[in-house]
Formats: C-alpha cells, structure tokens, sequence
C-alpha cells in the first residue's frame, strides 16, 4: 500500500488579534427601524492577513458561519438572551457592500497581494421584522478563508 500527498505552503497566516475579535455595533435606537428590510449605520472591521504568497494562491474568498435568523437566513441571527432585541438580524457585506450570505461557500473573490492585506468587511443591523423591541443585539459568527 502507498500513500500519496502533498504538503502546500498557506497562502496567508490570520493575524492572532483577529482570531477572537469583537465588533462594536454601537447603539440604535429601536425607534429607528420603521419597517422590516431597513438597516442601521455600517460598522466596518477588518480580517488582517499576514505574509501572503501569491506563488501558492491568487485569490482569498471568505464565508461566515453562524446561526441563521428565521425570517432572513442569509443573516446572521442575534442571540437569544432573556433580554435580547427582537426582529433583528446582523448582516455581513464585503468591501465592495455585497452582502456575504451565511454558511454559505464565498461568490466572491479578493485578489491576493504578496505580504500583508486587509478584507475589508462591514457589518449592519438589519429589521427583520416590525416592530423591532429594545434590548441586546449580540451574535456570534465563524468564518473561514477559501483560497484559489
């Protein structure tokens, strides 16, 4: 029996700051949202990548995983406290303000450049459902770098 493989170099290392970060959203009044489908300010945060290779890849694409919200499942849902907000959702967008839809692979692509980068991301509340009600918005998300 022969085994065969091959061991690849990483395109890019994570920085170790970003390994566990946390977004602030900020506050918003409740009285904001008027209707479902609206959204708060943008909240932007970066993915910081260190010593990339564009000898191994050329592009970086990144998903999200979490638990999904039961009206709009491509956004991430906030989690349930007792004294948590209802009819709202956080939604993830890439630099360009496509959204990134949850747990799902990348559709879109960053083009890798040798040394150290920055993926630009932006995070924004969205109204899921009226009325939204006051409380914590919190959420907690994965996410994963898909390299080409």
């Amino acid at each position: 029996m022969r085994f065969q493989g091959k061991i690849i170099a990483e395109a890019c290392s994570l920085a170790l700051s970003d390994r566990q970060m946390t977004v602030d959203m900020g506050q918003l009044s409740s009285n904001r949202f008027h209707a479902a489908g609206e959204y708060g300010d943008s909240v932007g945060f970066d993915i910081h990548l260190q010593g990339c290779s564009t000898v191994v890849s050329q592009r970086v694409g990144i998903s999200f995983y979490g638990v999904s919200d039961i009206h709009e499942p491509e956004l991430l849902s906030v989690d349930e406290e007792n004294d948590a907000s209802d009819g709202i959702a956080i939604a993830l967008f890439n630099e360009s303000g496509e959204l990134v839809k949850l747990n799902q692979p990348p559709e879109n692509w960053v083009h890798l450049t040798r040394g150290d980068m920055k993926l630009h991301m932006q995070a924004r509340y969205k109204a899921t459902h009226y009325p939204v009600t006051g409380g914590k918005a919190n959420g907690q998300v994965w996410f994963s770098l898909t390299y080409l």
